[in-house]
C-alpha cells in the first residue's frame, strides 16, 4: 500500500526486501532490491536486482556507478550531435 500511495503522489520507488511477503511490494515497486544471501527465492524472483553481499552500501555504488555511465552516454550523444 505505501509503494502505491507514493507512485499516486508522482515518487519513484525502490523497496528492499528478503522474504516471500516482501514480494508483491518488491514487484509492485519502480526497483525492488532483493537480498542475495538471505532472501528466499520468491523475493529474489520479484527483484529487479539481487545484492549478493546483502550489503546496503552496494546499492550507493550501483546508483553512483549507472550516473557515471548515464553522464557518459549524454556526453557522447552531445558530441555526437555536433558533428
Amino acid at each position: 500500500e505505501i509503494v502505491k500511495s507514493l507512485q499516486r503522489q508522482g515518487a519513484v520507488t525502490a523497496m528492499t526486501g528478503d522474504g516471500v511477503s516482501d514480494a508483491p511490494a518488491l514487484s509492485q515497486a519502480d526497483i525492488g532490491v532483493a537480498m542475495g544471501i538471505a532472501g528466499t527465492a520468491v523475493a529474489k524472483g520479484a527483484a529487479d536486482m539481487v545484492l549478493m553481499d546483502d550489503d546496503f552500501c552496494s546499492i550507493v555504488r550501483a546508483v553512483q556507478k549507472g550516473r557515471s555511465v548515464y553522464a557518459g552516454i549524454q556526453k557522447f550523444v552531445a558530441f555526437i550531435m555536433s558533428v
